[in-house]
């Protein structure tokens, strides 16, 4: 079947005859293009004899027009031009490298676009927006006028005297002579001159104990309703029983 391997002693036999001393294939490293990295570094001389002719060329250009020592300035033709011509991923760039020289090449355009961008917003800014209604303006003035009015005379109406200017007040009259703090102990109970509300009169200290007299009658009385109920019982269980055959 093709899918399938040769023997070895086929592929051996095959080898021998191609041998191995053979030209390059198609496929082979001297075809493909040389990196543009790579290639800074081994045409570092022409591109650095290419560098020195284009400025001597400047040079002599500036010499012939008066201008010593300074190059011309391209206009926006020229770098429109420039841009069309040199826009193009050379063989073996890195994108990285191709980014850089777009963006070398359009900074002047953008910067000039910028400049008449805000000239223009300059411009605007300082042109009149429309023509001003005086009449509006006069009416709002007079409508503001008015509401200001009627606010001070609310506020005024609304500062009542006081009914008793020389009462002091609430702040003043409580007042200690000792100042009380979180974690003061406390000497004694608290002693009230005022009833408080809902309360009809004082209970004292004495309210709620009981004396020796008092405690044996409660325990007479205790006993006596004991006794009571255990009668009660008995006779509810007796009068059952005779009811029941």
């Amino acid at each position: 079947m093709p899918h399938k391997k040769a023997k070895q002693s086929i592929r051996e036999k095959v080898r021998n005859e191609i041998g191995a001393d053979l030209p390059p294939q198609k496929g082979s490293l001297r075809s493909e293009p040389i990196p543009k990295s790579a290639s800074r570094i081994l045409n570092a001389q022409n591109i650095r004899d290419d560098f020195r002719k284009k400025r001597k060329s400047c040079e002599e250009r500036a010499d012939n027009e008066g201008r010593v020592g300074k190059r011309q300035k391209k206009t926006k033709s020229d770098v429109k031009s420039t841009v069309q011509t040199t826009l193009k991923i050379q063989p073996g760039e890195s994108m990285q490298h191709f980014n850089r020289r777009v963006e070398d090449d359009l900074r002047p355009l953008v910067k000039s676009a910028m400049q008449t961008a805000r000239s223009r917003e300059r411009g605007a800014a300082r042109e009149p927006s429309g023509p001003v209604d005086t009449r509006l303006e006069k009416k709002t003035e007079k409508k503001r006028a008015k509401y200001r009015e009627e606010e001070g005379a609310k506020e005024i109406s609304l500062q009542l005297p006081p009914t008793h200017p020389d009462r002091p007040k609430e702040f003043a009259s409580v007042n200690s002579s000792a100042p009380k703090r979180l974690n003061d102990i406390a000497q004694a109970p608290p002693e009230f001159s005022k009833l408080p509300r809902g309360a009809t009169a004082f209970s004292t200290k004495k309210d709620g104990v009981l004396s020796m007299a008092q405690k044996l009658l409660m325990e007479k009385e205790r006993e006596n309703a004991i006794t009571r109920y255990r009668e009660l019982k008995s006779s509810r269980k007796l009068r059952v029983d005779t009811i029941t055959p």
